[in-house]
């Protein structure tokens, strides 16, 4: 059991920072991390320039506290902070062994968890980011990985199969792969030029996954190719997915972002948790 590293959760009291602070106890109580649940108000969001009374904190903490009791055997605390939230929770993550939050909040507080937090600290944290949200399909024992040859896929397929560890779910290794710029012939199908390269794609996913088998034995580990834009196809496969995991930045012309056009893409719009792997 780990006794040293916890879990960091960005939390404003709204149903969806419930649903971030339950699944980081529930993962917790698999890890032994500690959970840190962190209250973060931007400064320029007090009323006035005031103080928030210390009711509406306590209203806050307490609310925490339910939805850590549900999982009592974790260890927790509760912070409270005024301070830009994106810098806190990346700082606070150093670290940790995640960040997690909410896909939204509510109010003066909540609604900045929506889109810019997430995406802040998903762009700045050195560690993994999940953002949650209920999954469509609460039955499912599945992991969806991007996978696309960088090594920022690479290790989000090992967080992926190191939480399969855990939870004994499944693994999907997927590699998305859209050809642009390629003239169909004139019976609508793809030149042999294309094909080739998705036999490519085919042996390099295989050679990744090989590896990552070998790794993780214990998890069962399946893998396709598909002929579609990788934020469409990840986001599709989240239907009947537990967790969706991607790397920060891929190859290619998204490669010099600091968080790719697949990664926010599939942050706003998946159906069940992300996780974000730098």
């Amino acid at each position: 059991m780990n006794t040293n590293t916890r879990i960091v959760v960005g939390y404003d009291g709204s149903s969806d920072s419930d649903a971030a602070l339950a699944w980081a106890a529930r993962t917790a109580s698999l890890t032994g991390d500690e959970v840190v649940a962190v209250i973060a108000v931007d400064p320029r969001e007090t009323p006035r320039g005031t103080a928030w009374p210390d009711s509406w904190w306590q209203d806050i903490e307490d609310q925490a506290r339910t939805v850590l009791a549900d999982v009592p055997t974790v260890r927790s605390r509760i912070e409270r902070h005024v301070a830009q939230p994106v810098a806190l929770l990346a700082e606070a993550a150093d670290d940790a062994s995640a960040v997690v939050l909410g896909s939204r909040g509510h109010g003066a507080a909540g609604e900045i968890f929506l889109g810019s937090v997430s995406q802040g600290v998903a762009r700045r944290a050195r560690v993994p980011a999940v953002v949650v949200r209920v999954p469509q399909n609460l039955a499912s024992n599945r992991i969806v990985v991007g996978v696309d040859g960088s090594e920022a896929s690479n290790r989000a397929l090992e967080f992926a199969c190191a939480r399969a560890a855990l939870t004994s779910e499944k693994v999907l290794a997927m590699h998305a792969w859209f050809p642009t710029g390629v003239a169909l012939d004139r019976y609508g199908y793809v030149p042999p030029v294309s094909g080739e390269t998705v036999e490519q794609a085919r042996s390099s996913l295989d050679e990744v996954v090989a590896k990552a088998h070998a790794d993780h034995p214990e998890v069962e580990i399946e893998s396709v190719v598909r002929r579609d834009a990788p934020s469409r196809a990840l986001v599709e496969a989240s239907r009947d997915a537990s967790l969706v995991v991607v790397g920060s930045r891929g190859l290619g012309a998204v490669a010099q972002v600091i968080l790719g056009s697949t990664s926010h893409d599939v942050i706003h719009h998946a159906h069940c948790p992300v996780a974000v792997v730098r």
